[in-house]
């Protein structure tokens, strides 16, 4: 996920509340002598100011970056630390369905991507901006991204940056949540990326290979 992306995601998961312009400027004149209108400048300075430090870290330091990812969108998947997390998980589910890459992609509305050294999937399902795909104890999930998360992954440890990607790798097992449908399971050891608009979740391999895997998609 590019620098962009997450700057992107920073504007869209911003809550701003009403503010009172006219109770804002009373209280700012009774409490100094100098005018509103240069204080709320120096303000809005000192905030930019502090806001091109954070973006000037992120993109230095690779573990920055992995910080900023508990607090934003990894693409459609909000990464939220929790206090304790599961000790294991189950065996990742498979994809039950039969459709056609071609079927799936008309429901999806994109196109899939997937790893060239799976081959072909042994399962297909699609739904609007969804597409899920399985072989043999690995699940493939790529969805469009867009202003709300779809799955929110509450984990304990483990969240690394993986330049290589560029994702984020999720290294211990943790709670899995389908927002639109409140389905809650217990994910295994995930890769998650972003490229192009789409978010990619990829279960059920190591993250030497998940790695491998995602940099061959086409």
């Amino acid at each position: 996920m590019s620098l962009e992306d997450e700057l992107r995601s920073v504007g869209r998961s911003a809550v701003v509340p009403p503010v009172d312009d006219g109770l804002t400027a009373a209280v700012l004149s009774r409490v100094a002598g100098v005018p509103v209108r240069k204080r709320l400048r120096d303000r809005w300075r000192a905030f930019l100011a502090g806001f091109l430090v954070l973006i000037a870290g992120a993109a230095l330091t690779p573990p920055v970056r992995a910080t900023v990812a508990e607090w934003l969108h990894i693409g459609g998947v909000q990464a939220d630390p929790v206090g304790t997390g599961p000790r294991s998980a189950p065996a990742v589910p498979t994809v039950a369905g039969h459709m056609s890459l071609e079927a799936a992609a008309r429901v999806a509305g994109f196109t899939p991507r997937l790893p060239r050294a799976l081959g072909t999937p042994t399962g297909v399902e699609a739904s609007k901006g969804f597409l899920a795909t399985s072989w043999d104890g690995v699940r493939l999930e790529q969805f469009q991204s867009g202003i709300e998360p779809r799955y929110i992954k509450q984990y304990y440890s483990g969240l690394g940056y993986v330049p290589e990607v560029p994702g984020f790798w999720f290294s211990t097992p943790h709670q899995l949540i389908l927002v639109d449908e409140r389905v809650v399971r217990i994910a295994g050891p995930t890769l998650v990326w972003e490229r192009d608009g789409v978010t990619f979740r990829l279960e059920g391999v190591d993250k030497a290979h998940a790695v491998e895997l995602a940099t061959g998609t086409s």
